[in-house]
């Protein structure tokens, strides 16, 4: 019987053991400054997430990411892991200081409190890893990556490890430094792309260089060199990146024919003849049906020229509920939204009543997603309250303006949320004078 005892005994022991390796990152119990003098006991780093309770992305990382067991190793061997709640008066001082706009920020900071490393946004394991490495050294850091760049420029590898480890270092510089790394890196991405294409062969359709194109590509014109590249070897992109590279090419053209339509330019239409032409493996990702593609496209362009070119809202609504209905259940909450506010975007546009109750509409079928980020619910918000305005019903614009400032309390950039309820403050107190 004892021997029996000993060995249960023994298991649950084992059993506790794993645990304590398998549970992930353990965050300190404690304040900050607490947190600080223990890494500086241990003679390491101190780890901080700064994060919100309402903050989707940080419970995202916590569910997914610091439960993770080699991480978690990593972590509590190397550093001294603590979180921050933004919100608590406490650490207002420390938000300043760092100035945290959104969350979750991830910063690494040493026993003098000097940043090591700073990032906005969460990350997955793989990237907290990698920057969790850069810090203790156990991967080489931009300096040195850019050393080596430095002394051979022709080094696509180099090159590409810099590009990857570029935002990271460039977010941390501050003033004229940030301006300056910001040209250099540009400069070495678009020599990396031209060499690239140089080469020939395919040389740059794999995921890897991908990654470092949306990374640093925002293509805005008309034959963007990068764009048209991918377009030329999209086959091969969609094999071997996947459906990204489609939807990155298919709102590359959607975005230049909108913009020509708005110009009242009929060349947008021959961007849109592209969709059933070199463009049509992109737009067969999205459900196979390439004609039905082709008239959203062109339903929701011939809309934009109506209104921007033609003057005529009329047409325009009726265009843009052809296009909603041609959607069905895939119409989401932002198009309905944008649909309504580029009625009042356009220059000396006089809206009818008739119209304004279409808009306003398409704003409150919007809202009723529950999916919408914060910020873009406070907006179209306040854009609702602005159309009960245009329609004389002030109780409802101003029911609706309070609600808005309610919602704007979780936006997670304290500056942006001091703005808007200016802002909303503003419209509420107009409200009062008519």
């Amino acid at each position: 019987m004892k021997n029996k005892t000993t060995y249960t005994f023994l298991i649950i022991a084992c059993l506790a053991f794993n645990g304590l390796f398998a549970q992930g990152v353990n965050f300190f119990e404690g304040k900050y400054k607490d947190a600080l003098a223990e890494a500086a006991k241990r003679n390491v780093p101190l780890f901080i997430d700064f994060y919100a309770d309402w903050c989707a992305p940080c419970k995202m990382m916590d569910k997914k990411v610091y439960t993770d067991s080699e991480l978690g190793a990593y972590f509590n061997e190397n550093f001294v892991s603590v979180k921050v709640d933004v919100e608590e008066e406490l650490n207002a001082d420390l938000v300043k200081e760092h100035q945290i706009r959104s969350m979750p920020t991830l910063l690494f900071v040493d026993a003098n409190e000097k940043v090591l490393s700073k990032v906005s946004g969460s990350l997955d394991i793989e990237n907290l890893t990698e920057m969790a490495k850069t810090v203790t050294g156990d991967e080489k850091s931009f300096e040195d990556i850019y050393d080596a760049y430095k002394d051979n420029k022709d080094d696509l590898a180099v090159m590409s490890e810099l590009l990857n480890k570029a935002p990271a270092f460039v977010s941390l510089q501050e003033g004229m430094d940030k301006k300056k790394w910001i040209t250099r890196v540009e400069r070495i991405f678009n020599d990396y792309i031209d060499v690239k294409i140089a080469k020939g062969d395919d040389a740059l359709v794999n995921k890897e260089d991908y990654i470092i194109i949306k990374k640093f590509h925002n293509p805005k014109d008309q034959d963007d060199k990068i764009m048209e590249y991918i377009v030329d070897h999209l086959d091969g992109y969609i094999e071997k990146v996947g459906e990204p590279v489609a939807f990155y090419v298919i709102q590359y053209n959607n975005d230049i024919a909108n913009n020509l339509a708005k110009k009242g330019d009929k060349e947008y239409m021959q961007h849109l003849e592209r969709i059933k032409g070199d463009m049509k493996p992109a737009y067969n990702v999205l459900d196979g049906d390439n004609e039905k593609q082709y008239q959203l496209a062109k339903t929701n362009s011939d809309a934009l020229y109506a209104l921007f070119k033609e003057n005529d809202t009329d047409k325009y609504i009726t265009l843009k509920n052809e296009y909603f209905e041609l959607q069905g259940d895939k119409v989401s909450p932002m198009g309905l939204a944008r649909a309504a506010q580029i009625i009042y975007s356009k220059p000396g546009n006089k809206v009818t009543k008739e119209q304004n109750e279409a808009a306003k509409e398409w704003i409150i079928e919007s809202l009723q997603a529950k999916n919408i980020p914060t910020m873009e619910r406070v907006n179209i918000m306040a854009l609702l309250g602005d159309v009960y305005k245009s329609l004389g019903d002030l109780t409802s614009a101003q029911k609706t303006y309070n609600q808005a400032y309610i919602e704007s309390a979780k936006i997670d950039r304290v500056r942006m949320q001091k703005y808007i309820q200016m802002l909303l403050k503003r419209k509420i107190e107009l409200l009062k004078l008519e």
